[in-house]
């Protein structure tokens, strides 16, 4: 069976409203106006309800279900006034499209920007952030990733609360104007993915239940009610995710999807959801004939994420695997743990760079530490996206603090060095290009006492390693307020400048066909805290060292010889310039073309 959802304008000018209510004997559509109208709703097999009647776009509507209560349509275009108030009718068709050129972005080519739309600037618009479009592009940014923007309750949040899957966040402007941000990164050549979250349904203004059908009557989490995507009547909010898919890339021109926590999307069906989506996603790339990329957040690697759907796997085309993150905070901040995983300094690091992982698994395997000992076989490094810093792991610091406020600012552009220099897929956390001193919180908005407290001892325990009495408040205004990030005039100018030069030379190195995988030897010394990375290729080579280590620790400068050399960090002291000769101190870098540098024994500044 076919299944639509949400409203349908028909040829004659006339609107259908349907839903789909397994649990319901009967429905009223009620539209809302001057002379607000309540129509019954024709139970056309399925329990699927529908009716039509002219409505102008921008009424606003409800079904009152048997209870007797006005809910907002399960599948709404726009919550106007938020997930307690009536839908709004929505004219897909409406916006007049400026990007028919576009034809997306290859992955190996992505620098990804991920950003919060409510602080990326101070009006935390969608019409805003196009103003800052063009700084990105500046700097090297190809690809934005939307932290998620589906409805959600307050009038700040993260976004992973949302309960009305196809609501563009009122906070942030309409529908047509998220499309008017799409359009304008298009015509910058700035591709835009969309974080969506499948594994639950926000805790507040969750109006499915009385419909039947969307919440899983056996699978719970502890952030809200678990989609139904298994055992009986789960076929239809099974269509509803897959339909939820094909709805941002078709209808807002997205390029791609990232989806939050795949291992946390409960699924005990032959068929895993995510391989649904996978195949969803191959007929779209046919038939739209533009680059799509389909992300999952998976912590991990699982291999069968990105392994083709016709060998088997799920056809994804990329991983977040946040184990480069968190071993290179094993490296810089040995006394925090920010993982429920532990990560060992050295040995780790060593892990991610000769394979491009540490912990394997897939969403029906354990998920475990694969020692290198155990298995060398290396990762897809295309497949891999990898940061020093996301909306997680700062947000979950209870002050909101980033990579250089917790380190270091020569330790942050040491390991932006690390990161960019790899062939994994790079990405930055909004204001880290030009270390922003504002903290970004974890915030939201609920208006519920009981989830208010609820969330305040959630943070708590779920980082007990913290001293939480003296943060801002998840729940209050300033804790999103101070999360903007400001102008980066007001930024760091050398790091700015640091973050331009790297970027540079990866998209040189990128597109000579340098920089990949194939061409890649890379090593950690656990003793000297020193990462070489090289790449040759035909007659091209090109290396960079880089040192990285806890601010706490004493180390010994390292001498460094090279043929030939264009970067060098604050931290990289010139010794005889003529001959190539530098001392490397604990957060030093050096790049260059041509061998690998000879390495010699420490010696004091």
């Amino acid at each position: 069976m076919q299944r639509t959802f949400g409203p349908q304008f028909l040829p004659d000018a006339a609107v259908r409203f349907v839903v789909h209510a397994p649990a319901c004997e009967k429905l009223t559509l009620r539209l809302e106006g001057d002379a607000p109208q309540e129509m019954p709703m024709v139970d056309e097999g399925d329990r699927t309800f529908a009716v039509s009647t002219r409505a102008a776009t921008g009424t606003r509507y409800w079904f009152r279900v048997p209870d007797g209560n006005p809910r907002p349509d399960p599948a709404s275009r726009f919550q106007p006034d938020g997930v307690h108030g009536p839908s709004e009718l929505i004219d897909p068709t409406a916006y007049t499209w400026n990007d028919q050129a576009w034809r997306g972005l290859p992955k190996k080519q992505m620098v990804v920007y991920e950003l919060h739309v409510g602080t990326f600037t101070k009006d935390g618009t969608y019409l805003a952030a196009i103003k800052r479009l063009d700084e990105l592009v500046e700097l090297g940014i190809n690809t934005v990733e939307l932290m998620p923007v589906a409805q959600s309750a307050g009038r700040w949040n993260w976004g992973y609360d949302g309960t009305c899957f196809f609501a563009p966040h009122n906070t942030f402007g309409t529908p047509d104007e998220l499309k008017q941000l799409v359009d304008a990164a298009h015509q910058r050549g700035i591709a835009m993915i969309m974080d969506v979250v499948y594994n639950h349904f926000g805790a507040e203004g969750n109006y499915l239940h009385p419909f039947g059908g969307y919440v899983s009557p056996e699978h719970h989490t502890v952030w809200g009610d678990a989609p139904h995507l298994d055992g009986e009547g789960s076929a239809m909010m099974r269509d509803y995710i897959v339909e939820n898919t094909r709805y941002w890339i078709e209808d807002f021109h997205f390029d791609g999807l990232r989806l939050d926590a795949t291992h946390c999307i409960l699924d005990k069906s032959p068929r895993h959801i995510v391989g649904e989506i996978g195949q969803k996603f191959a007929e779209m790339q046919s038939h739209l004939k533009r680059e799509l990329h389909l992300i999952a957040e998976s912590n991990i690697y699982d291999p069968e994420l990105i392994t083709s759907l016709d060998s088997g796997g799920y056809g994804f085309d990329a991983l977040w695997c946040d184990d480069f993150l968190h071993s290179v905070a094993a490296e810089t901040r040995p006394d925090e743990h920010m993982s429920d995983r532990r990560y060992v300094a050295g040995d780790d690091i060593e892990a991610v760079l000769r394979r491009g992982y540490v912990f394997r698994g897939t969403l029906k395997e354990p998920r475990r530490r694969v020692p290198l000992a155990e298995d060398a076989s290396v990762a897809d490094w295309s497949s891999l996206i990898f940061s020093i810093q996301n909306h997680d792991f700062i947000g979950n610091h209870p002050d909101g603090k980033r990579l250089h406020q917790v380190t270091s600012p020569e330790i942050h552009r040491a390991a932006a060095a690390l990161m960019l220099m790899l062939p994994a897929i790079p990405m930055l956390f909004m204001g880290e290009e030009f270390a922003t001193e504002s903290p970004f919180y974890f915030f939201t908005d609920f208006g519920d006492a009981h989830l208010r407290d609820a969330v305040e001892r959630g943070r708590r325990r779920e980082h007990p390693q913290h001293d939480w009495t003296k943060t801002v408040s998840c729940l209050s205004k300033a804790a999103f307020v101070k999360s903007r990030i400001g102008a980066r005039e007001n930024g760091d100018r050398q790091t700015l400048d640091w973050y331009r030069s790297l970027l540079k030379i990866r998209r040189k190195w990128i597109d000579s066909g340098l920089m990949s995988g194939e061409n890649l030897t890379a090593s950690w010394n656990k003793d000297a805290h020193l990462a070489t990375i090289s790449y040759r290729h035909e007659s091209d080579a090109g290396f960079a060292i880089v040192r990285l280590a806890s601010a706490a620790e004493t180390i010994t400068p390292i001498r460094i010889e090279t043929e030939s050399w264009f970067l060098l960090s604050q931290e990289t002291k010139i010794l005889a310039e003529a001959a190539n000769q530098f001392l490397l101190g604990p957060s030093g870098v050096v790049l260059g073309e041509g061998a690998v540098p000879r390495i010699d024994s420490a010696e004091p500044l």
